[in-house]
């Protein structure tokens, strides 16, 4: 009877400490951003014309107060642009980091989802593309009581097969901490599938 006790207990502090390290794991990770390094600011798949916002030079991710909606964009579209350098679907990860909370809900809720919706025949011209411009960016709209600031960025893609595509990125700046104060993605749209653009 008492050894049956004691592998009980055994057990149930076994069960107790797996709870609590992978508690301390999620908690952990929450706190600590991932590090992205990308070793330049490109806006064509050969490395070989610079951009001009120059957000990702260091081995840090971009979190810094003064980066625009623009210099998001084109931090996600530098990362999309080589997709799985300097690790697979790393340029998917730089997007899902600074989509919003919203827009991560509206892509399945977890970055799994988001790399099976990425593979989709529209957003797919993104992911190593061949080169893309910014073409126009928004007015920035003041945050209300319910929102935080806005503002879109147009950005024209030119696919590895010659294929072109427009899509609208709505930035929205962020008011709840962690990220607060950060532009994030709202949403991504093809402007095909726009209404009244």
């Amino acid at each position: 009877m008492m050894a049956r006790l004691m592998i009980r207990s055994y057990f149930l502090v076994l069960v107790i400490h797996a709870i609590f390290v992978s508690s301390a794991q999620a908690f952990l990770s929450a706190l600590i951003p991932r590090q992205h390094y990308y070793p330049s600011t490109t806006t064509n798949a050969n490395n070989d014309e610079l951009g001009d916002a120059n957000i990702n030079e260091s081995n840090s991710s971009l979190n810094t107060a003064d980066a625009t909606a623009r210099d998001v964009v084109v931090a996600c579209m530098d990362g999309l642009l080589n997709n799985d350098k300097p690790w697979a679907n790393a340029g998917l990860e730089l997007c899902w980091d600074y989509s919003s909370d919203r827009n991560r809900a509206a892509q399945g809720g977890s970055f799994v989802e988001f790399v099976t919706y990425a593979s989709n025949p529209t957003f797919s011209t993104m992911v190593d593309a061949k080169e893309y411009s910014i073409e126009n960016v928004g007015s920035y709209i003041p945050g209300t009581n319910t929102r935080g600031a806005m503002q879109t960025v147009l950005v024209k893609v030119q696919s590895l097969k010659g294929e072109e595509r427009s899509f609208l990125w709505t930035m929205a700046q962020e008011r709840r901490p962690s990220r607060q104060g950060m532009w994030l993605v709202h949403e991504c749209i093809n402007l095909e599938n726009a209404v009244g653009l």
